[in-house]
């Protein structure tokens, strides 16, 4: 296992809670990578940026799902029933930003390995270099992965007509003051 030091000093390591906790929207919002660093990896890259309206699409998409669904009348029921249409995809998204960060960590030990081996004068960089690209470009396409599947499983799960709003028996309605 590789440990991974935060800035707060040199005796404080990241622990991977993402591999380690159960699940949740909670969790998503932890772990979940910053839009802004994935249009610039994106750009970086060449790869084609996110949708910026995916979270809207994914709220719109489970409203029409709820909508279209025969929820019981019972409030635990009803609960249960809508945390099961989003399990799913917070699951998926969390596995994916897991999956992300340790694509990370290998991209950045292979290239310390290869950085490493072209100061002391090494053989073999060819294949550490080539290593090194692979696990950078592979970093980058799971950023992008995680980032997406992060913004649709919040969408799926927040605002005016997802679970959260049903839960409550309807839809959101504004505020007038």
């Amino acid at each position: 296992m590789r440990y991974e030091t935060l800035t707060l000093g040199g005796n404080v390591i990241r622990f991977p809670v993402e591999l380690r906790a159960k699940p949740s929207i909670d969790l998503l919002i932890d772990v979940a990578p910053d839009s802004r660093e994935v249009e610039l990896i994106a750009e970086a890259f060449g790869f084609e940026a996110p949708d910026p309206e995916g979270r809207a699409k994914a709220d719109r998409a489970m409203a029409e799902r709820i909508a279209a669904m025969d929820l019981p009348i019972d409030r635990q029921e009803r609960r249960a029933a809508l945390n099961a249409i989003l399990k799913p995809r917070v699951d998926r998204a969390v596995a994916a930003c897991a999956q992300a960060r340790q694509a990370s960590l290998r991209s950045d030990a292979d290239n310390e390995k290869f950085a490493k081996a072209q100061m002391e004068g090494g053989y073999w960089l060819a294949p550490l270099k080539e290593a090194a690209d692979y696990w950078a470009v592979e970093a980058a396409r799971l950023q992008i992965v995680a980032h997406e599947a992060a913004q649709t499983a919040h969408g799926a799960g927040g605002r005016s007509s997802s679970p959260s709003a049903a839960r409550r028996g309807g839809p959101r309605t504004p505020r007038t003051t």
